[in-house]
């Protein structure tokens, strides 16, 4: 008798209070789930975030370190020191604020080169040479503009070694193969002038017999020593 009251007294709160708890248990696991499932949700949408932010960081860095930046020279650049660019290659921008125009400037006017950007004749100097730069491309798209363009406007050339601006002064319409085009392209000078030139009229989609040819002075920028 003594025992089964041990029994009745020790062990039968024991097994109750199992029990009861594994009641409970089978009761809250619904919110259990629901709360496991929350967490993950909140979990993922910081890490997709985190990701996020370091994707930009790292756009941006790349964005920076692609970034054309001139030499810092206090009055001209030693030729010894430009990176020349090769054939096909970009090394600049082409920009017209006036008209929103940023084109890629490429060293060649092939076909080819011209479905990249803009292309500067190779027998012609360089941004900041003595002599004429000869730049052209389509008038589809990056040269569409030239036709708005009026004396006194400003064009800047953006190279990996320097920037150089240029003023508008004079715009001509004529036949792709006249020598009056491009006459100051073999002229000895002391200065830089650039000259854009393309299909006329602008609308003419394809070859035509005219060309559209932009005349500009350089304003600004460092002009490169070649004995040095």
């Amino acid at each position: 008798m003594r025992k089964n009251k041990l029994l009745a007294y020790v062990y039968m709160p024991i097994i109750f209070s199992f029990f009861s708890l594994l009641l409970l248990a089978l009761m809250l696991s619904p919110f259990y789930k629901r709360a496991e499932v929350v967490y993950s949700a909140v979990s993922t949408k910081g890490n997709n975030e985190t990701t996020k932010k370091k994707n930009e960081s790292i756009f941006k860095s790349e964005a920076e370190r692609k970034k054309i930046e001139p030499i810092n020279n206090d009055k001209e650049l030693p030729s010894s020191k430009i990176e020349y660019p090769l054939m096909g290659t970009q090394f600049g921008m082409v920009i017209i604020d006036k008209f929103n125009v940023q084109a890629k400037l490429i060293y060649g006017d092939s076909a080819e080169d011209l479905r990249n950007g803009v292309g500067q004749f190779n027998g012609s100097v360089f941004p900041g040479e003595k002599g004429t730069t000869l730049i052209g491309g389509h008038n589809t798209n990056e040269l569409a503009s030239l036709d708005k363009v009026v004396r006194g406007d400003q064009i800047t050339i953006q190279t990996n070694y320097e920037t150089y601006k240029y003023k508008v002064t004079d715009k001509k319409v004529l036949r792709f193969d006249d020598p009056e085009a491009i006459k100051t392209l073999y002229k000895k000078q002391d200065t830089n002038k650039v000259i854009f030139y393309t299909c006329y009229p602008i609308d003419m989609i394809g070859l035509t017999d005219e060309r559209l040819f932009v005349y500009a002075d350089l304003i600004s920028g460092k002009m490169i020593n070649a004995e040095h």
